[in-house]
């Protein structure tokens, strides 16, 4: 399996990285270079962070994966490539595509098949596994004795909301073991290190608060769609290619959306017309 992190990368690179280059195709290019997909061909290419592709990278994606064929900047040969493409992202592109960010198309192409992982904070069974599992490496990449958990220090493990996700459970159990000499894990290790230690929180009263209604996501996203594209044909006067340009959408993808929620402005007649 080859990986590239999209957005690790300057926009102006990712086209090289992924399709390669001929020699002297940019500065700097002293040589040809073979891309990412010529590389992974009759493998994978794991492409994280999917969502940072600028949209001309996207459609050239795009057309790779239709026919699977790929041409290096600065060549008109076309090389064939078979390739297996797993993507992953920590944004939410059906947002991002009613915002103009990520092509539809594209989207759709590469979500045939989709894994969604929950935050830890949501996978409370899974928490000790890890939590054991990050410490013993810990420990054989310090070359120390292994450690074990204590229930009350599970306990605080369990009470905590991660916000830095299993790459921060990681991280304390890392801490942990290079800090304290102790076989077993305390409540105090973990408090001291998630900034839960001596002082308690201050009693905040508590004031009723009305449950929030919830209506299904997709609902809210097509009358928000629905709503914006209705605003920019007003404020362009109907003019479709400029209302797409004022929400940084492809002009067909807004016409068809506009054709799809009955936005298409009609055409006026002309006065001699029946």
């Amino acid at each position: 399996m080859v990986s590239l992190n999209c957005a690790a990368i300057q926009d102006t690179l990712v086209e090289s990285e992924l399709f390669g280059h001929e020699k002297g195709a940019f500065s700097g290019a002293v040589a040809a270079k073979a891309g990412l997909l010529e590389a992974a061909s009759g493998s994978t290419l794991f492409l994280d962070e999917v969502g940072e592709l600028a949209p001309m990278t996207q459609a050239k994606l795009l057309r790779v994966l239709e026919t699977q064929r790929v041409t290096r900047v600065g060549d008109v040969r076309e090389r064939p490539v078979d390739v297996r493409v797993v993507a992953a992202t920590h944004r939410d592109l059906e947002a991002d595509i009613v915002a103009g960010r990520f092509r539809q198309d594209l989207y759709f192409r590469l979500s045939g098949a989709t894994l969604h992982l929950p935050p830890l904070r949501q996978r409370t069974r899974e928490l000790p596994l890890l939590a054991a599992a990050f410490l013993d490496d810990a420990c054989r990449r310090n070359g120390r004795n292994m450690m074990t958990i204590s229930a009350a220090a599970m306990t605080a493990l369990a009470a905590y909301g991660w916000p830095g996700n299993v790459r921060e459970l990681k991280n304390l159990m890392q801490y942990i073991a290079a800090a304290h000499v102790e076989a077993v894990v305390t409540a105090d290790h973990v408090a001291a290190r998630l900034d839960r230690g001596a002082r308690p929180a201050r009693e905040v009263p508590r004031v009723p608060v009305e449950p929030m209604a919830f209506r299904p996501l997709a609902d809210e996203l097509r009358e928000l769609e629905i709503k914006r594209i209705a605003e920019a044909l007003e404020a362009t006067g109907g003019n479709q290619t400029r209302a797409a340009g004022l929400l940084a959408m492809p002009v067909r993808t807004f016409f068809e959306k506009a054709k799809q929620h009955g936005l298409t402005p009609k055409k006026k007649r002309e006065p001699d017309e029946p």
